[in-house]
């Protein structure tokens, strides 16, 4: 994937899971569901360096200054709206390229997080954040995920049926 395409895929991705700010702080790009929300903890988003700063002159090529929070539908509109929408908004280009998959009824352990903690996992280094709930996988790998993913694809089983 070129560079338009790879930000229209975080980007697009980040919308449809309804944040809608782009903050950038000291070179580090955080997205807000609501900036406006002093009690939001925002999802940073962790780039390799190269790929970092170009998001960031991007902003600062849009919107001028990135010292305010940007709305993410401005970057896409404005530079991978096409890319965007064969992405995540092409149902019939989705429907060519799918195949159906079920998840399997694997047994696995998780801990509900209270605090912030740093995780090493498959993909990186990822930071938590309270009240996500850390997976360990079927090869022992420990994965962060989100509390209403959660509640819709796992079932918290009793002491009783372990």
């Amino acid at each position: 994937m070129n560079f338009k395409q790879n930000l229209a895929s975080v980007l697009a991705g980040a919308y449809k899971l309804d944040y809608r700010w782009l903050h950038i702080k000291q070179d580090e790009i955080f997205i807000y569901k609501d900036v406006a929300d002093a009690s939001e903890t925002p999802l940073a988003l962790h780039f390799d360096p190269s790929f970092n700063q170009q998001v960031i002159d991007l902003c600062k090529e849009t919107v001028g200054s990135i010292a305010e929070p940007i709305l993410i539908n401005t970057i896409l509109e404005a530079h991978c709206a096409a890319e965007a929408h064969e992405i995540y908004y092409d149902e019939s280009l989705y429907a060519q390229k799918s195949v159906a998959i079920r998840h399997k009824p694997n047994e696995l352990t998780a801990i509900c997080e209270t605090g912030e903690r740093y995780l090493l996992t498959l993909n990186g280094v990822v930071k938590t954040n309270p009240g996500d709930w850390v997976i360990r996988g079927v090869n022992g790998e420990e994965y962060p995920c989100d509390p209403e993913i959660f509640k819709m694809l796992y079932d918290v089983m009793d002491d009783s049926t372990k």
